[in-house]
């Protein structure tokens, strides 16, 4: 087995004699393997173990056998103590996640601490088989296909090619402590149902199924890298770039409808919606069914809005709907504008100016505010006699329903004087006045 791992190893051409590797060490049999192999091939390497506190006397005792077998080996060993139950429930996350939040994060930062080139952790060759089940039950196809790369970033999987019954056999053969998570044991968990009942019995119908899925998986992997490689440029041509040229900000473009229906490019789309907060339901509707003109999805950083071009990707911003106090010299973020209000000398007044407007200083006798539009809001644009609703003015300037509340609305003492890029009111013009006071804004890009 060593001579199969060092090979393996020399063909990813890590050149781990060379440099230092970070190993994610639990306790359990595979990780305890990976540890003696490394200390065996002379690999220079130091330990990070987690204690996430989750099994009490058990997470305990894997913690004292890594720092025993370590101080043995001389090798440097890093320990943390999580309460990951809390961390969980602190960032709204599965115990699940928390743990692997924690868990990367704690191996980074070793990592970078320690100057080491690799995070090695012990997946082998059955992890990979089950994580196939895993994802093919959540019908996350795609992912559940492509398997578990051998390297990704600085993360490297040095037992991905090897099966689990030829670490325990290692294990055996050279005296390797380790200790059995006794949860493993119990078929409740979807993974351990898997595990148990399932892969044994396909391995006794077909020997080989592990390693023909890894060439499968493989060759999966590359597929999804040329359509990553061909979707990304799409997107940037067909989508960003197109989105630009219309004088469109960063924050917010149109995906072509043409574009989102074509199931090429679904794979990266999902990938794009995911990191934009939304969910797989969310995706599926999106994608797998017919989109309705005024459709909307609402993600955790982005919200889409369906209109007769497209898909509307808007980003979310935070606070706009509260009322914002807005003083002189002041710079504010509000929506998708940057405001500023400021006195100046009558004589640098520029009506000509699209981005500003100008009131008699006597509009500070009272605090202004900034907020969103509300239903029902009335303004009396100057020009006028009577007062007009602002959902007729967002009509006649043809805003969408999902940018209304971009426009900031600016008022005073409960009544509006301007709706911000839109339509300003009769109220404190300038007069007979030496100074004015000037509120401009500019789009955030």
């Amino acid at each position: 087995m060593l001579n199969s791992i060092k090979a393996l190893m020399n063909l990813q051409d890590w050149q781990l004699e060379r440099q230092l590797t970070v190993l994610a060490v639990s306790g359990g049999v595979d990780s305890m393997v990976l540890l003696h192999v490394f200390h065996e091939l002379k690999f220079p390497c130091v330990v990070a173990h987690l204690n996430f506190g989750l099994r009490g006397s058990e997470s305990d005792g894997d913690t004292n056998l890594v720092i025993q077998t370590c101080k043995e080996l001389s090798i440097p060993c890093f320990v943390k103590h999580v309460d990951t139950e809390k961390f969980a429930e602190e960032n709204n996350l599965s115990i699940q996640m928390a743990a692997r939040q924690i868990r990367y994060g704690f191996f980074q930062e070793i990592l970078e601490g320690q100057n080491a080139n690799y995070i090695a952790t012990a997946h082998h060759q059955d992890d990979e088989l089950e994580n196939f089940f895993i994802y093919l039950l959540r019908n996350q196809l795609q992912t559940a296909w492509n398997g578990i790369p051998m390297q990704r970033g600085n993360i490297i999987r040095p037992f991905l090619k090897v099966s689990s019954d030829l670490i325990r056999n290692y294990a055996l053969k050279n005296a390797v402590n380790y200790r059995d998570d006794s949860s493993n044991a119990s078929t409740k968990y979807l993974r351990n149902k898997i595990r148990h009942l399932l892969i044994p019995d396909l391995k006794n119908e077909y020997e080989l199924v592990a390693d023909d899925f890894q060439i499968i998986s493989e060759l999966s992997r590359k597929i999804s890298d040329t359509k990553r490689d061909a979707f990304q440029l799409n997107w940037e041509n067909q989508v960003l770039e197109k989105g630009h040229s219309n004088g469109m900000r960063l924050e917010e473009f149109i995906i072509p409808t043409e574009f989102y229906e074509n199931q090429g490019n679904h794979f990266g789309l999902r990938n794009k919606f995911l990191g934009m907060g939304f969910t797989n339901s969310q995706i599926d509707e999106i994608l797998l069914k017919s989109v309705r003109t005024g459709s909307m999805w609402l993600g955790i950083d982005y919200s889409i809005f369906a209109n007769r071009n497209g898909l509307m990707v808007k980003k979310n911003h935070e606070g706009v709907s509260e009322d914002v106090i807005i003083q002189l010299n002041a710079n504010v973020s509000f929506g998708g504008f940057k405001i500023t209000l400021d006195e100046i000398d009558i004589d640098s007044v520029n009506f000509k100016d699209s981005q500003s407007y100008y009131f008699c200083p006597t509009i500070l006798k009272e605090e202004l505010y900034l907020r969103s539009w509300k239903s029902g809001d009335k303004i009396q644009p100057l020009g006028m006699k009577g007062s007009k609703k602002l959902s007729d003015i967002f009509v006649d300037n043809k805003v969408d329903n999902h940018r209304k509340s971009d426009f900031p609305v600016l008022t005073s003492n409960g009544k509006i004087h301007a709706v911000l890029g839109l339509k300003r009111s009769a109220d404190f013009l300038l007069g007979d006045s030496k100074t004015a006071i000037k509120i401009s804004w500019d789009t955030l890009n």
